[in-house]
């Protein structure tokens, strides 16, 4: 009777043994599962082994112990778990695709491409997996397919950050700035603080001034090309993406000059040089706007200026001569052609200039003087015509009859011109 007893207490005590490793393998499993959800990949993947050893046979372990070893970026253990994973259930889609991941991780292109399309074909349809094969194709290179695939991967997403960042990469790769920049603000709205954003911004800062360099070159182009409102358009556009890029404010301010809207040009100017305030040939130009414009004092202002950041530019001391004459202050005027002459002897504008102050002040020889040396640099013939009738007239009545320079503001050799780095004229 004892011995009976004996063995029905040992079977009571030992026939459960057979269910309770596969218990252990399913709390294992789900301890494992609760440690990565918490990014604890090292005790995770420490409880998948252990679930592993009580149960090799369980897909679900493989796979997830493959998701923290690719966490850790340990690619060829993850591929080795997924493979065990489909080994075991070959119709397995979340082991493929993660394989298809963990390959694209590691660099092997063609394998993930393999992987990936094989998941879609099967069924698959989410949102990771369309931009994971979109980041392959952009890769690869196939660039409008992986446009379509990162696309369906935010239709499915309206959220997916690394699909619109995908997108941004491409279209910059392409030069279509204006859709990268569309696609990167997109992915700064939706990150809320969050991953590599300072990069993107940076990317964001980068792209604006890229584009902006592009439009300006295509307003140049235009302009080049006798288009002066396509440049403008154009660099008004640019503008807009980058309101810092100082050519094409410049040279927007320049055409308008050009084309006599002064307060235009002026504003522009104004604006490049708040952000540039030793740009020494800026200050000369926009002096002569003023000057158009009536205003008088503001033109010496800014000659004064210029003259301050460039004392030996012979351009500013010719203009400001002109302010001078024509307000009949003639002492000042004859000092500042005569710095200009100092500066540069080949501009017969100056020696013209000059001629007419000298004739106007009574000193006829002076002037006739001044006026062969402007006829000596001069080759147009109309224009020759023109100084040899004046030197006749000096001649001939011993005095000049002009009172102010004559054609107003010149527009001497180097003028400034939309497109040119260092503005040196008018």
């Amino acid at each position: 009777m004892r011995q009976l007893l004996f063995c029905l207490v040992f079977f009571v005590m030992f026939a459960p043994l057979e269910a309770f490793p596969q218990q252990d393998a399913v709390d294992l499993y789900n301890q494992g599962v609760d440690a990565l959800k918490q990014g604890h990949v090292e005790e995770a993947i420490d409880l998948f082994t252990r679930s592993l050893q009580l149960d090799p046979r369980d897909h679900f372990a493989y796979n997830n112990r493959g998701i923290a070893y690719k966490r850790q970026g340990l690619f060829d253990r993850a591929i080795e778990d997924y493979n065990r994973a489909l080994e075991i259930k070959p119709d397995y889609n979340d082991a493929l695709e993660n394989r298809g991941t963990a390959r694209y991780k590691k660099g092997d292109l063609d394998g993930a491409l393999s992987d990936l399309t094989a998941a879609l074909k099967k069924g698959r349809k989410d949102s990771i997996l369309h931009t994971t094969l979109g980041l392959v194709r952009k890769d690869k290179g196939e660039l409008d397919q992986a446009i379509k695939d990162l696309r369906q991967g935010i239709s499915l997403n309206k959220k997916n950050v690394r699909a619109y960042q995908g997108l941004g990469e491409i279209y910059e790769q392409k030069k279509d700035y204006d859709k990268a920049l569309e696609s990167y603000i997109k992915v700064v709205e939706l990150a809320g603080g969050r991953g590599n954003l300072p990069e993107i911004q940076q990317r964001i800062t980068n792209l604006r001034r890229v584009y902006a360099e592009e439009l300006h070159r295509q307003g140049l182009q235009d302009y080049r090309e006798g288009k002066e409102k396509q440049a403008i358009q154009l660099w008004t556009q640019a503008l807009k993406f980058d309101p810092d890029f100082l050519p094409a404010l410049r040279d927007r301010g320049l055409i308008y000059h050009e084309s006599g809207k002064h307060q235009k040009a002026v504003e522009d100017f104004d604006a490049v040089l708040e952000k540039d305030p030793s740009n020494e040939e800026l200050y000369r130009v926009r002096a002569d706007a003023k000057y158009k414009m009536k205003e008088a004092d503001r033109a010496l202002a800014d000659y004064d200026k210029a003259l301050e950041l460039n004392p030996k530019d012979a351009v500013v001391y010719n203009n400001r001569g002109l302010v001078h004459h024509e307000r009949s202050e003639l002492d000042k005027a004859l000092a500042d052609y005569s710095l200009a002459i100092t500066l540069d002897p080949t501009n017969p504008t100056f020696y013209e200039n000059r001629a007419l102050v000298l004739a106007t002040q009574g000193l006829a020889a002076k002037a006739a003087e001044d006026y062969q040396a402007a006829l000596k640099l001069t080759k147009d013939e109309t224009h020759r015509a023109a100084l040899l009738e004046k030197i006749s007239g000096i001649t001939n009545n011993n005095s000049g009859t002009a009172t102010g320079p004559s054609g107003g503001l010149p527009e001497p050799p180097g003028a400034a011109s939309a497109g040119a780095d260092n503005p040196v004229g008018r």
